[in-house]
């Protein structure tokens, strides 16, 4: 599905400009017993993006807002792009990592929100977001993780294609071939997370749909259905689409480690992803040599 143009034209506008007194919505609760939202911002060398990823969050409105940025000692502008904001975050560090997983985990040490998630520096929230899914779940204290659909955007956040999802349960993600939801479309209740032992580190690119599995054996979720939370960028520099034959393989371990199949549907899926990824990447070496021919 592909939105009217007005919508579009309200994510350009969302994007390109920072509301009034965003350190007014920051930092604190809106009230004594209003609940906190921790985002987490992990990066490294995105300073194409990062500066919209950043407007996004903090034009949230709505719940109070805690917001932490973890760069990797990026060299491309992005530190330089992040001390314009710092003055609304509660804080941030620019400095060596081991990736993604990592500085997410550095940033949770750091967060203290009742509700938590990471939104990457290439990747947008959606206006309203936050509520929609903090509403959600205090309204269902027996889930762990609010959740909706997604519009893939390109690098100009122009939006490509809008999915929503089928509602999420244990079976499902380890059984089913298109089992996950997007990461930046979702929200964590901070116990569960707690309870079922964070991220794994080990993980670099399917520590979502390692936690999603845990949170599930622990707690129950809320579809938002086809509320557009997020928008998730798919560009030739992502760490999903640059790597789509490591991200399908790390998929295929943490599927073994709770199922112990050797083969299943989602194995079997992402196998299928690995040969069509070899034969595009074989397609595209072919033209490359083609047209140094000529």
């Amino acid at each position: 599905m592909i939105p009217d143009t007005g919508f579009q034209n309200t994510i350009h506008d969302f994007l390109s400009r920072l509301d009034p007194d965003p350190e007014g919505r920051t930092n604190t609760r809106k009230n004594g017993s209003s609940p906190l939202v921790s985002i987490i911002t992990p990066s490294y060398n995105q300073g194409r993006f990062i500066e919209r990823t950043i407007r996004s969050v903090l034009n949230q409105g709505g719940p109070g807002l805690e917001y932490i940025v973890i760069d990797g000692a990026s060299t491309d502008g992005t530190p330089e792009i992040v001390r314009r904001y710092e003055r609304y975050l509660s804080w941030w560090v620019s400095e060596p990592d081991r990736g993604q997983t990592d500085a997410i985990i550095k940033g949770l040490e750091r967060a203290t929100g009742d509700y938590v998630t990471w939104v990457c520096s290439d990747d947008v929230l959606f206006p309203g977001s936050l509520e929609k899914m903090v509403t959600a779940l205090e309204a269902h204290p027996e889930a762990g993780i609010a959740y909706g659909g997604v519009a893939f955007i390109d690098e100009e956040d122009r939006i490509l294609k809008i999915r929503s999802y089928p509602d999420m349960d244990l079976a499902k993600l380890l059984y089913e071939r298109h089992s996950t939801v997007a990461q930046p479309s979702s929200l964590i209740r901070r116990k569960t997370l707690d309870a079922v032992g964070g991220l794994d580190r080990s993980l670099s690119y399917c520590m979502d749909y390692d936690l999603w599995i845990r949170l599930l054996r622990q707690a129950g979720s809320v579809n938002l259905g086809e509320a557009v939370l997020s928008g998730y960028r798919l560009h030739t520099r992502s760490k999903t689409v640059g790597s789509y034959r490591n991200m399908a393989l790390e998929k295929i371990a943490v599927n073994r480690r709770y199922t112990g199949d050797r083969f299943n549907k989602v194995i079997r899926a992402h196998y299928g992803y690995i040969v069509e990824d070899f034969f595009r990447s074989v397609k595209r070496n072919w033209r490359g040599a083609g047209d140094a021919v000529e």
